[in-house]
């Protein structure tokens, strides 16, 4: 039997690991919608509003989380990224404490599964804003199923979906639970839940009327991805095929009544994201720890029942299995995903060698606003998500955009025709209004277009 002090240990020597293994993530800056949040944090800090200043997609809680950051070390990429690293630590830690109700082998069992994932791994640096959700969801998934402070874990469910809508689906099935399980715990949780969410979903409207189009308009009026989202679907279950086998141990574990609200929360969440527009791989992350404690139930739960002998085959193989996918993730994760942005310190070079410190910058959302952040220039209108759904969706007009860009003196920084230079109107406008100043190929990214515009 483990005891509580030695997986304790083991949680220790698991989370340092997992920092080992980010680290060159951690200090790396890479084109991303990262980026774009970044510098949407700088704005907060200045004193502009989401949804009445700028164009926001998302609840506003993780971009006040990033300006606090801001407004204590300015850009620091390792500040900004130690956002998602401390939240999925954090989420780890209550994996932990969740599943040491079922005994400690299963603890550590679940936080492993849940560390050496690779889209754990590989999110853990990037600040999408879904570690931060399923952070405080996981935390108020212990306050009420560990030690039943329902006012408490609704003030964190609250929280995680004024951070990220996708929260909002395990959020309804948790109050689902309780109100057949219990009314009064039912009761508490609403209470504190909605009076979170309903009060800042108010205050951002009363703010901005733009707000309700901006959060909610925006992603039901997206294009739908179709063959885009099988694709992301499979490569999610491919490339955490662990996670979901252990989960899939569920169906042969004893007392599985145990784990019903787990599997509760689970299924149906993977069951909503195929009804999506788009998905994106760190979607799923939401499910996960939720996941990573069914399977660890179930796979402590079934070497408890098999022979020994065959238990010590079993563990055998699977320990090998386990280091050798481990391994493949981290090399992968070490020479292509934390590789970082080969011709940013180039692209930046220029930018300040070709303008003024009070020029602007417009272009790739991928990429400007973190050449915006380097080389202390302003984004123009302040319009810093240009991905091209925001103007398929309608929700904001590309030929007002381009009308309100003439006469600005800028740098234009176009991605091939990719993100904002998909639109032939773009493509046009640079044509007739802005000077081509110099093209920079980045072997991961491609091709980046400078060009001046007056």
């Amino acid at each position: 039997m483990l005891k509580s002090k030695q997986s304790y240990v083991l949680l220790f020597l698991f989370a340092a690991a997992f920092v080992l293994i980010t680290f060159k993530g951690l200090k790396t800056a890479q084109p991303g919608d990262e980026n774009v949040y970044y510098y949407m944090g700088k704005l907060v800090s200045e004193g502009k509003i989401p949804y009445k200043d700028f164009f926001l997609a998302h609840p506003p809680l993780q971009i006040y989380m990033i300006a606090s950051v801001y407004k204590i070390f300015g850009f620091s990429i390792i500040a900004l990224k130690l956002i998602p690293l401390l939240s999925t630590l954090i989420t780890a830690f209550c994996i932990f404490k969740i599943a040491q109700k079922f005994g400690n082998m299963e603890a550590i069992t679940a936080s492993l599964l849940f560390l050496s994932s690779y889209s754990v791994m590989f999110n853990s640096v990037f600040s999408f804003g879904i570690d931060v959700a399923a952070m405080l969801l996981i935390a108020g998934v212990y306050f009420s199923f560990n030690r039943g402070y329902y006012l408490l874990s609704g003030l964190f469910f609250g929280l995680a979906a004024i951070t990220r809508l996708l929260a909002l689906v395990p959020i309804a099935v948790i109050l689902l639970y309780f109100l057949f399980s219990g009314k009064k715990a039912f009761f508490k949780l609403s209470l504190s839940f909605l009076m979170i969410f309903l009060l800042a979903n108010g205050a951002f409207f009363l703010a901005s009327d733009s707000y309700f189009s901006n959060v909610y308009g925006y992603h039901l009026q997206k294009t739908f991805g179709g063959k885009e989202n099988f694709r992301e679907y499979f490569d999610i279950l491919k490339l955490n095929w662990i996670l979901f086998f252990s989960a899939l141990l569920f169906i042969f574990a004893n007392a599985r009544r145990q784990l019903a609200l787990f599997a509760c929360v689970s299924l149906p969440y993977l069951l909503f994201l195929m009804s999506l527009k788009k998905i994106f791989g760190f979607y799923f992350l939401i499910a996960f720890p939720f996941l990573a404690i069914i399977g660890a139930y179930s796979a402590v739960n079934l070497a408890g029942i098999i022979p020994k002998k065959l238990k010590i085959i079993a563990f055998g193989a699977f320990t090998l299995i386990f280091i050798w996918n481990l391994s493949s993730d981290v090399i992968f994760l070490e020479k292509i995903g934390f590789t970082g942005f080969e011709r940013g310190r180039d692209l930046a070079e220029f930018i300040v060698l070709n303008s003024d410190g009070g020029a602007m910058l417009f272009g790739d959302d991928s990429v400007t606003p973190l050449l915006a952040l380097q080389t202390n220039r302003r984004i123009a209108l302040d319009f810093v998500d240009t991905n091209d759904q925001v103007f398929i969706s309608g929700v904001k007009n590309l030929n007002v955009l381009l009308e309100d860009l003439k006469g600005k003196s800028l740098l234009f920084i176009a991605r091939d025709k990719q993100g904002i230079s998909y639109f032939k109107e773009v493509r046009e406008f640079l044509g007739k209004n802005c000077e081509f100043l110099s093209q920079f190929h980045d072997k991961m990214e491609g091709n980046y277009l400078v060009y001046r515009c007056k």
